[in-house]
């Protein structure tokens, strides 16, 4: 990670970036889509089943299907990288929004 002041230029000029940071992982935020997804779909399950094991696999391959199809959403994860590294750099490799 970066150390000091978030200076983001070494001795040769060239932008240094952090070592590694969970904000760069887009599979992060997929990974709560996918969740808040099916989290929405089992909340609004009606029945006995609703609970059920079966039920949560059931909208599990639902919410995936959809997002098989959602390729404005992969886009917006993959452009958001610049995005990413600028916060972090900004914030000196500490926490970021993202």
């Amino acid at each position: 990670m970066l150390q000091g002041s978030g200076n983001t230029r070494a001795a040769t000029g060239k932008r240094q970036r952090p070592g590694s940071s969970p904000d760069f992982n887009p599979a992060e935020d997929l990974g709560a889509i996918i969740k808040d997804r099916v989290e929405d779909r089992m909340l609004n399950e009606k029945g006995r089943g609703r609970y059920s094991r079966h039920t949560l696999l059931s909208n599990l391959q639902t919410v995936l299907h959809d997002l098989e199809h959602d390729s404005k959403l992969f886009a917006e994860l993959l452009l958001s990288f610049q995005h990413r590294l600028d916060a972090v750099v900004a914030a000196a490799g500490g926490h970021t929004d993202y």
